[in-house]
């Protein structure tokens, strides 16, 4: 359901394909499957959930606000979003641990903020993006980096496209 969602966003350029995600972040059924897929991806027992800060009015942060609805949505014992370093505020640190992200594109933030929550004592760092621009370059910086990641929507294995 996703990928045909994101298929209506998704337009091939000179530089490969770029996905429309300002119109994809008003799509009232796109943000609903968003939050139902992450739900079910949670698991039991659910891991605490990190969803980092965004910079506001970064013209790639279209879907900060889905982020924040799916922040408000979650029935998780343990939620940090904004810096990644308010992990260590909290009492006792959880040593399962989902990061959330609106997308991957080079994973340059990414790599900092697994490694602060791993220095912070998270042992199990798993990532969930929305969408995937690159799997193969997903895939090996979760290898490099050692942690799970995925996307829910990979746009490069899209046939629509």
């Amino acid at each position: 359901m996703l990928k045909e969602i994101v298929s209506n966003y998704v337009a091939k350029t000179a530089n490969g394909i770029d996905v429309n995600l300002k119109g994809l972040a008003r799509d009232q059924e796109f943000r609903a499957e968003v939050i139902k897929a992450v739900t079910k991806s949670l698991g039991s027992p659910a891991p605490c959930v990190v969803i980092p800060a965004y910079e506001s009015g970064a013209p790639e942060n279209h879907l900060g606000s889905l982020i924040n609805e799916l922040a408000l949505t979650l029935q998780v014992r343990t939620l940090v979003t904004g810096d990644v370093k308010n992990f260590k505020r909290l009492k006792t640190h959880p040593k399962q641990v989902l990061i959330i992200k609106q997308s991957f594109r080079s994973g340059k933030g990414l790599q900092k903020q697994i490694a602060d929550l791993k220095a912070l004592g998270a042992t199990d760092v798993r990532v969930l993006c929305f969408i995937a621009h690159n799997t193969g370059r997903m895939q090996g910086f979760g290898h490099e980096n050692n942690v799970e990641i995925d996307a829910l929507v990979k746009v490069d294995e899209m046939r629509y496209v």
